[in-house]
C-alpha cells in the first residue's frame, strides 16, 4: 500500500502519483521515515528515494502529442491514396481505426490518475468494439464473435491472476475485472444456444476458462472477496 506523506493518504491501487497533489507516493515504511522534510518538520514536494516526475511526464507528454499529430497525418495520406486508387474496398477506415484506437490508447493508459483495472476495462471494452467495427468493415464475417473475442475473454482472466500475483497486497480489487469478462461470455454463450449470433466451440472454452477463474477466486478468496465485493456493489 503507498502513501502520499504531504496529504496523509493511503492509496491502494499500483498508482504512482498521489490523486490530490500529485506527488510521488511512498511505498515502505522505511521510506516514510527517512522522508525529507523542511525546517517546520513538514514532509518536502517528493520523497528523497525518488527522482522529478514532472519533467519525465513533460516528455511522456509530448510524445504522445507527437504520436498523435503523426497518427493523423497517416491517417488523411491514407484517406488520399484510397481515393485515388479505389478498387472496391475502403481499406483506409480500417487505418483509421487503428490509428483510432492507439491515440486513445496511448490518452488512456498516460493518464497517471487512472487506475490499472479501469485501464484493463477501457481497453477491453475499446478493443471488442474495434473487432466488430472491422469484422464489418472487412465483409462482416463474423470472425470477430467466432475467433476474436472469445480468445480476449480468455486471455483477459489469465491475465489478471497474473497481476492478482504481482500486486498481492490489493489482489481482490481486480476481481470486479473478473466479473466483468464471466458476465459477457455469459451473455454472449446464452446468445449462441438461442440462434442470435453465430459462435463455436472457443466461446464455450472461455465462458468455462473465465467463470473457473471467478470461481475460484472467489473460494479461495473467502472474507476478502466478499467485502471487495459489498464494497463495489455498494451491499
Amino acid at each position: 500500500m503507498a502513501k502520499c506523506i504531504r496529504c496523509k493518504l493511503e492509496i491502494k491501487d499500483d498508482t504512482m502519483m498521489c490523486p490530490l497533489c500529485n506527488g510521488v507516493l511512498v511505498r515502505d515504511e522505511e521510506e516514510f521515515e527517512t522522508a525529507e522534510r523542511n525546517s517546520d518538520g513538514t514532509y518536502v514536494s517528493r520523497s528523497i528515494s525518488y527522482p522529478d516526475v514532472a519533467p519525465a511526464l513533460k516528455r511522456m507528454q509530448m510524445a504522445v502529442r507527437i504520436a498523435i499529430f503523426c497518427a493523423v497525418i497517416v491517417a488523411v495520406v491514407a484517406m488520399f491514396v484510397n481515393y485515388y486508387t479505389y478498387k472496391g474496398v475502403m481499406w483506409s477506415l480500417i487505418v483509421a481505426l487503428g490509428l483510432a484506437y492507439g491515440c486513445f490508447t496511448l490518452l488512456y493508459a498516460f493518464n497517471t490518475r487512472r487506475s490499472l483495472q479501469r485501464i484493463i476495462h477501457v481497453q477491453a471494452l475499446l478493443a471488442i468494439m474495434a473487432m466488430i467495427a472491422l469484422d464489418y468493415l472487412t465483409g462482416h464475417q463474423g470472425w470477430a464473435v467466432k475467433y476474436a473475442i472469445p480468445i480476449a475473454l480468455m486471455v483477459i482472466p489469465v491475465g489478471i491472476v497474473v497481476i492478482m500475483i504481482i500486486n498481492v497486497e490489493s489482489w481482490q480489487s481486480y476481481i470486479m475485472t473478473e466479473i466483468s469478462c464471466a458476465s459477457l461470455s455469459v451473455v454472449l454463450l446464452i446468445l449462441a444456444l438461442c440462434k442470435v449470433i453465430n459462435s463455436t466451440i472457443l466461446l464455450l472454452i472461455a465462458t468455462g476458462v473465465s467463470c473457473a477463474i471467478l470461481a475460484g477466486t472467489i473460494l479461495f478468496g473467502s472474507r476478502l472477496v466478499s467485502d471487495e465485493i459489498k464494497r463495489r456493489f455498494r451491499v
